[in-house]
């Protein structure tokens, strides 16, 4: 039995410059984002099922944006890292009561 929500976070670097972009559909990251003041470049159209928002971020070296996205996305070790698409799947627990209710 599932009791969480799959949230997935991916980062990627544009055209070899020192500029990531970030793609989310974890609340805690979006929030994180919007504190940061980063850039929203891009979101879901409405009507859509799936909620994803595009941010916009400027790093100066690519170590120092894959110690950022750990530290975002607060995965040590549970991510990955392919072609310069990085990735971490997180869930998020509901609090479920004695009965088995959410």
């Amino acid at each position: 039995m599932d009791k969480g929500i799959k949230e997935t976070t991916y980062m990627w670097r544009e055209m070899n410059d020192n500029w990531y972009r970030i793609q989310t559909n974890s609340p805690k990251v979006i929030n994180k984002l919007k504190r940061r003041k980063a850039e929203i470049c891009g979101k879901t159209t409405s009507g859509s099922t799936v909620y994803w928002l595009i941010f916009r971020v400027q790093y100066n070296k690519p170590s120092t944006a894959k110690q950022s996205f750990k530290r975002l996305t607060n995965c040590k070790k549970n991510f990955t890292d392919r072609n310069g698409l990085i990735s971490a799947e997180t869930s998020t627990k509901r609090s479920i009561n004695s009965r088995g209710e959410v």
